[in-house]
């Protein structure tokens, strides 16, 4: 098989490794169903700063990580720790247990992100379409959002029909979906060969220090990729907003169940505008349609402090959150891209 042909299986198991990341139950089983966890919603909020703060930390030595030993291994490695965390949700679902599968959790976004993004941009490079790389990443955030649609249909069902067996039973598919996951990026092969495999451990340890010196020097002195990893670190606590709303528009009276009907319909916001995300960053520019996501999340965030005690307009709410999510997400990649690139 030669690079393209590699490079366009890549692409296209990459696309279904995208969509089952989206079938995910380890932050959906916190955030929808919590009544069911016996957290209490001050838990939830210290689980997400802690998985927060460990992405913020971690980011950057994984990345060196996946400079060096390739970003296949880095991606391998990402799934795993996504697997390890929804095996301990299964065995201990308790506070403690939650700790440690943030940080699992944590471990499987930081070895992903930027990762992921680099691996598609490289395969495009091979098959000369690096011109569409914001069209393709809004198609693959497309992909999960679908997932992300039907999976918590199928949870509230399951909730509604079971109770709190039916917990046990989502930790269960989550342990099964997150497996599947690493059958597929174990499929995944490299299209570039790496000298570091034939390094010895000396020399591939100097790499490494190399790598990260020249990484941090990278976002010490180029303020337009420190302010682009500054508002990564940003949005990734944003994006727990579901943690906070859904637990208290449970309290506020709406069956807990129902939560799963919400991200649901929360999930067709950001899967049509990733999809078309591309078109509006080609006709006035990718970082204009960053800003234009952000303030609309922004904006959001406030009207949902002031009609956080009427949890009927905070479907709305999370509705049109979702809608700037899809159209910063792929514009921000996209302009992460040209800079370290350039």
């Amino acid at each position: 098989m030669n690079k393209q042909e590699l490079a366009q299986r890549n692409l296209h198991i990459q696309s279904w490794v995208n969509f089952l990341s989206g079938a995910t139950f380890l932050v959906p089983i916190i955030t929808l169903f919590y009544t069911h966890t016996g957290l209490s919603l001050w838990e939830i909020v210290i689980i997400s700063n802690v998985a927060t703060f460990a992405i913020w930390l971690l980011e950057i030595p994984t990345s060196v990580l996946a400079d060096t030993i390739g970003r296949k291994y880095s991606l391998q490695r990402s799934v795993v720790c996504n697997l390890l965390g929804a095996v301990t949700i299964l065995l201990f679902p308790n506070f403690w247990g939650f700790i440690v599968a943030s940080l699992f959790s944590a471990l499987y976004w930081s070895f992903w992100s930027g990762t992921g993004q680099a691996f598609l941009a490289e395969n495009l490079a091979i098959l000369k379409r690096s011109d569409e790389f914001g069209k393709v990443i809004g198609s693959f955030m497309f992909y999960e959002q679908l997932a992300l649609l039907c999976t918590p249909l199928v949870t509230s069902a399951i909730l509604f029909q079971f109770g709190d067996i039916g917990f046990r039973l989502l930790a269960v598919i989550d342990v099964i979906f997150a497996a599947s996951l690493v059958v597929l990026v174990y499929k995944l092969r490299d299209v570039q060969s790496l000298k570091s495999r034939k390094q010895s451990a000396a020399a591939l340890f100097k790499e490494n220090i190399n790598t990260a010196k020249e990484a941090f020097n990278n976002v010490l002195h180029n303020s337009r990729l420190r302010l682009i990893l500054v508002y990564r670190s940003l949005a990734n606590h944003v994006a727990f907003f579901p943690l906070i709303v859904l637990p208290v528009m449970s309290d506020g009276g709406m069956p807990d169940w129902f939560s799963g009907v919400i991200i649901a319909l929360a999930a067709i916001g950001t899967m049509l505008s990733a999809k078309y995300a591309y078109v509006l960053g080609e006709r006035i520019g990718y970082r204009a349609s960053w800003l234009i996501g952000t303030i609309i999340q922004g904006i959001l965030l406030i009207a949902a402090g002031i009609f956080l005690d009427w949890w009927v307009s905070l479907i709305l709410l999370y509705f049109l959150f979702n809608i700037g999510e899809g159209l910063w997400q792929p514009a921000w990649n996209h302009v992460l891209v040209e800079e370290t690139s350039g």
